[in-house]
């Protein structure tokens, strides 16, 4: 019994957390106000105000109702919060040294790694992730960018020969004009190198296979302000004066064979990330070394494990403008609706990896420039700098 109970119960807890929602709530009605150019008397005035601005509420509803269809991407995220999740797994491999194993000493660097999640590889694609989330609202796409600042590495022989470990920290944000991106890396790791380095032909060298692993934890916050088409809900104002209050009410204000007016509704809200995700990369990597470290190129299978979330969350007010023919006679004010909504996913449990890259050296420092494709459509890539003895 118990060996049923333990995997539901995990599988229960590892769902919960998995979910959506999405609102349009109302916070404040439209109401009328007449200014001096009105010809209506008081008591006109008060007959069309009790008789107009319950209707009024009505099509904020229907304006609502639209703006709820324009938005239904919106009202579950779950693909874009894998995806982003995903993208963080991706980035979070940031001051690599995968190419600069079996270093005598002790290695420093640090790094960036910026990780992508689309539907498509094409470059092109990822220049408009932005636009597309605009007006699609849910797509299986997310961007991750990490700096590891410092990862020390130490060739630990002295306790296991072949064993090297290492420790990574990063963190940092920024805030430019509608967009604001917090972010942490730590994270350690160890490698053993299963088979030597051998001098081949000339001036290249073989670095042997190393095979590595450990624990990496990231958390971004991301915060943007997102701006979709207006909603436009038609509104025969004059035609309901005219009917009841009187057609003298409607021409008074404005009316005169116009009846048509229009509530509008510019949605625009926040769009809050909060990721957060713990990775366990397996891999094991090879690399060729030509004219004694002046160029590197490198390569390697591995796959990740991953752990944690993406949270979605919306929020923000906006407006709801109604026109009328002559705002001297007759304007209605702003009613103001609220956006709520909240969606969450977790990264792919487990992600096989390609690894390669090439690196430029001059004694023990290096440049180097690490790209990892993740099967299906996602991709990492970066720049590190290291010191190695």
């Amino acid at each position: 019994m118990t060996k049923l109970i333990f995997p539901v119960f995990i599988s229960l807890l590892i769902l919960s957390g998995i979910g959506y929602s999405f609102e349009i709530k109302k916070i404040s009605q439209p109401t009328i106000s007449f200014g001096s150019g009105t010809g209506l008397t008081t008591a006109q005035q008060t007959l069309v105000k009790a008789a107009i601005e319950p209707t009024l509420g009505g099509y904020l509803d229907s304006t609502i109702g639209k703006a709820n269809t324009a938005l239904s991407g919106f009202s579950n995220q779950q693909d874009l919060a894998q995806g982003f999740a995903n993208a963080n797994t991706f980035s979070s491999h940031s001051g690599t040294f995968a190419g600069y194993q079996n270093y005598k000493l002790f290695a420093v660097g640090g790094g960036f790694m910026i990780g992508v999640q689309a539907p498509s590889l094409n470059l092109s694609y990822y220049s408009k992730i932005a636009d597309e989330i605009n007006s699609e609202g849910d797509l299986y796409a997310g961007v991750g960018v990490s700096t590891t600042f410092l990862n020390v590495g130490i060739n630990a022989g002295f306790l296991v020969p072949g064993l090297y470990l290492n420790a990574k920290w990063g963190g940092t944000g920024f805030e430019v004009a509608d967009f604001k991106y917090d972010f942490q890396v730590m994270g350690i790791g160890a490698n053993y190198r299963l088979l030597d380095s051998k001098s081949l032909v000339g001036l290249i060298k073989w670095r042997g296979i190393s095979i590595g692993t450990g624990v990496y934890y990231q958390s971004n916050t991301i915060e943007y302000t997102v701006s979709t088409d207006p909603v436009y809900q038609d509104l025969p104002l004059g035609d309901l004066i005219s009917a009841q209050v009187g057609t003298t009410a409607a021409s008074g204000l404005g009316f005169n064979g116009t009846s048509e007016t229009q509530m509008a509704l510019t949605p625009e809200f926040t769009m809050g990330l909060d990721v957060a995700t713990t990775t366990i990369p397996i891999d094991a990597v090879t690399s060729l070394s030509v004219l004694f470290g002046v160029l590197n190129i490198y390569g390697g299978v591995g796959f990740d494990i991953n752990f944690g979330s993406c949270e979605i969350g919306l929020s923000g007010t906006s407006m709801v403008n109604t026109d009328t023919p002559d705002s001297t006679k007759m304007t209605i004010t702003e009613a103001e609706v609220e956006f709520d909504g909240l969606s969450d996913n977790s990264p792919v449990f487990a992600r096989p990896r390609f690894i390669t890259g090439v690196g430029f050296g001059i004694g023990p420092v290096k440049l180097d420039i690490p790209i990892i494709y993740y099967p299906t459509a996602g991709l990492a890539f970066g720049v590190s700098g290291i010191v190695a003895w």
